[in-house]
């Protein structure tokens, strides 16, 4: 057996980067289902997995009896080969080492494609040339392992096309396709009616994050699966892969916040990488492979961390190396470490504290560019403020404005409007002056000492008297909430009632209980917001808000000066 990522067992290591699983780790529901799931350990699984089996081809929106179980994807390719049973197949490479493992097994006769460096290791259509009558069928990753790139869906139907022709077999290997966020798009699934020779090949262990469960499935023509099905073991799924198979594949939520989390914190690598003077290959996927003279694999296991070496995939050599996307705290330990080793560690730039925020926004821009991320224009100083606030370019998506948000919101300022916060640090945040010139105050009820005593009285939360206490100033408020969710509950509860009805609401409260729920309903009001979906915000996000929109004000108004 060659060596493969994820060796923990023969390293002291206290980060894994050599494995390419979900940065965001093992779903909560998937977690709960496997602790479930013991309690069926003393029965034999579903011989059919009928329930998992179910829910895949609802999913996929296709006929169960063209779906494969397997014990993870590598099970899959082995029974595909004893089904087809092929003379000779084709790999391009470097490509995942599995494939040709399989092949060894089968005593196949194997050829290899290589893709070349000068062609930054991506498919062409130099491929087309290579595939005959002599061929029985061709393994092709899409995305890459360990390169990470698409191949474009053109090429694929003309490979799908000429091993149709040549009565060859074209197994798709998807297992990396949906963290790449562009299914859609490449995906090959929805085009098997067409192509009965073809079979798509997925697994759960790299999307959900579950290596050690083991479960992959594959996509094909019912003839072609029932003879690959008749390859495999009964119970091949035991009751822990079939329950966390079931919980997974209604995690649509968890896969959107995954690709998001990839895009960005892959963008993060890359460069650290390039400015250590790594050379980087483009990639779609959540790993990154790259180059380097030095021998980095053994540099970073004397600091703990595992990395992939890949100078035992074919086409790669000394130097090659991969690395997974993982957390932003671990991409920045890695960072760390990197400019550690390159003697880069303390190299820091002067500039004068006047260019700071500048040169942030113009690197702001620049990345909201390279991610292809375009913010209709009037939102731009809000949503351009709280990342620049947070560095965190996840708020391009989450950020949500209700219908001429930042113009209401304008308004409400330059006549007079008071902004209450829920925090003395989103208070502290906020530029008084530009609100003040208009004049608005700034307020927060929190430490008040009658707002403490009626809350403890009533058993309710500082939050949820503070707002009932802003409700009753004589003037339009601008709620900025950036930490209590029960804030924007008692405020969404005083609009349902017809008690009292803001005249807008900031609702970016940070946490895990309520939090997004709160937002939701927030939402749900006609009452004009801006609102940051999920878990993410806080009163510095609260506070970049409101001065994006003084700013904006302060900004607008000197103009109509110099005019």
């Amino acid at each position: 057996m060659q060596y493969h990522g994820g060796d923990i067992y023969r390293n002291q290591i206290r980060l894994d980067f050599s494995v390419n699983t979900n940065p965001l780790g093992m779903p909560d529901s998937v977690r709960e289902a496997l602790h479930q799931a013991v309690e069926e350990a003393e029965h034999y699984p579903d011989i059919h997995a009928q329930e998992l089996a179910n829910a895949v081809a609802e999913q996929l929106r296709i006929s169960e009896k063209k779906l494969v179980f397997g014990n993870g994807a590598s099970e899959l390719f082995h029974a595909v080969l004893h089904a087809v049973k092929p003379s000779k197949i084709l790999i391009p490479v470097p490509s995942f080492l599995g494939y040709e493992e399989a092949a060894k097994a089968l005593d196949c006769e194997v050829i290899f494609y290589e893709m070349k460096k000068e062609e930054k290791f991506c498919l062409t259509e130099r491929i087309l040339d290579a595939l005959d009558e002599s061929i029985s069928l061709v393994f092709l990753a899409n995305p890459n392992n360990p390169v990470g790139n698409l191949v474009e869906p053109e090429l694929i139907f003309k490979i799908a096309e000429k091993c149709r022709q040549c009565d060859i077999t074209l197994v798709l290997d998807e297992c990396f396709m949906e963290l790449t966020g562009k299914e859609q798009k490449y995906s090959f699934l929805s085009y098997l009616e067409e192509f009965p020779n073809v079979v798509v090949v997925r697994a759960f262990t790299k999307l959900y994050a579950i290596p050690g469960v083991r479960l992959g499935y594959l996509v094909c023509e019912q003839t072609l699966a029932e003879k690959i099905r008749l390859q495999l073991p009964e119970w091949n799924l035991s009751v822990f892969a079939q329950r966390a198979g079931v919980a997974a594949i209604k995690e649509q939520g968890y896969v959107a916040r995954t690709v998001t989390c990839i895009q960005t914190q892959r963008l993060f690598l890359r460069e650290e990488l390039k400015a250590a003077g790594c050379i980087v290959y483009d990639s779609d996927a959540d790993y990154l492979l790259f180059y380097s003279e030095k021998k980095l694999d053994e540099l970073f296991l004397q600091r703990g961390i595992l990395i992939r070496d890949c100078s035992n995939f074919r086409g790669l050599q000394r130097g090659y190396y991969r690395i997974a996307v993982k957390s932003e705290e671990q991409n920045r330990i890695f960072a760390e470490v990197l400019r550690e080793i390159h003697g880069n560690a303390q190299a820091v730039e002067f500039v004068l504290p006047g260019e700071i925020e500048g040169r942030s926004f113009a690197i702001i821009t620049k990345e909201l560019e390279e991610r292809g991320i375009v913010i209709p224009k009037e939102q731009e100083p809000v949503t351009k403020r709280v990342i620049h606030t947070s560095a965190d370019f996840g708020y391009a998506d989450t950020l949500t404005f209700s219908e001429n948000a930042v113009e209401i919101a304008k308004h409400l300022i330059r006549t007079g409007a008071d902004i209450v916060t829920d925090t003395n640090m989103a208070l502290s945040g906020v530029n008084k002056k530009v609100l003040e010139a208009h004049g608005g105050m700034a307020r927060c009820f929190m430490a008040d000492e009658e707002v403490a005593g009626e809350a403890k009285e009533r058993k309710v939360t500082r939050a949820v008297v503070s707002m009932e206490h802003a409700a009753k100033l004589d003037k339009p408020v601008i709620f900025a909430i950036g930490n209590a969710p029960t804030a924007l509950i008692r405020l969404y509860e005083l609009i349902c009632d017809g008690i009292y009805r803001p005249a807008f609401i900031i609702g970016v409260p940070v946490g895990f209980v309520n939090v997004e729920v709160a937002k939701e309903m927030i939402l749900h009001t006609d009452v004009p917001c801006i609102v940051n979906r999920g878990r993410k915000g806080g009163s510095n996000v609260a506070a970049a808000i409101c001065n994006a929109l003084l700013y904006e004000v302060r900004r607008e108004d000197a103009a109509k000066k110099v005019d």
